[in-house]
């Protein structure tokens, strides 16, 4: 019986309202409410008692009627979230059979601390540390964003306090293939050798600028677009 709410839940549509509701949740679709959302609770008219995760790590306690929904209440944590839902359950005096799930399953990614995750995407090979270590099968149909849980913010903010990874390039005249980038002056210079040539130079005069040109730059060579 829990299978059949579940699936008659989650097929629920409300056009433009559910847009607008995701929106105030933090999110652009519907769609992405559901991926984020997990159903507690049913009561007797087929109503649903949901906890989705925001972005910020708060968990949005709202119910799911036959209408829209229009009201939710935020927690900091889970933990609190489920107290909540349990508390207006018990109260409810419904048959335990209503009550369906008592905690999300954590995802392996969210074991990983955040600097072991920069230091990978700084330094080493995202895509073998998303399917080997992260647990995800096949990264064609998983965005990195969503594998990882560091923005591009958090990356900058890395490199800030220990430096940027260093970089064999010391002037223009480095050999190397790939990506060069070094400090002359007071000024960050940048560009690409390819096949002996170089292309895309670039100089900055503001460290900041360079600094976060070269993070990005970084990132979009590591294919996970992050930046």
């Amino acid at each position: 019986m829990i299978g059949k709410y579940i699936k008659k839940l989650f097929s629920r549509d409300y056009g433009t309202f559910a847009t607008e509701f995701a929106s105030s949740l933090g999110y652009n679709t519907w769609k992405e409410v559901q991926k984020n959302s997990y159903a507690i609770f049913f009561t007797v008219n087929d109503d649903f008692w949901f906890a989705t995760e925001l972005s910020d790590g708060q968990w949005a306690v709202w119910e799911e009627k036959e209408k829209a929904p229009d009201h939710f209440t935020v927690f900091s944590t889970w933990d609190e979230a489920i107290t909540y839902l349990r508390g207006l359950f018990d109260e409810s005096a419904l048959p335990e059979r209503h009550w369906i799930k008592n905690a999300p399953k954590k995802k392996v990614r969210d074991y990983v601390d955040k600097e072991t995750q920069i230091q990978i995407l700084l330094y080493g090979n995202a895509l073998d540390f998303a399917c080997e270590t992260l647990g995800v099968k096949d990264m064609r149909t998983s965005k990195y964003s969503e594998v990882f849980t560091v923005s591009y913010e958090e990356v900058y903010e890395y490199i800030s306090i220990h430096g940027l990874p260093q970089n064999k390039s010391t002037t223009k005249d480095a050999q190397g293939e790939g990506f060069h980038y070094y400090t002359e002056d007071g000024k960050w210079y940048t560009f690409f050798r390819e096949r002996g040539q170089i292309f895309d130079e670039k100089n900055f005069v503001d460290e900041e600028l360079g600094k976060r040109y070269i993070v990005k730059t970084l990132l979009q060579l590591s294919g996970t677009g992050l930046y």
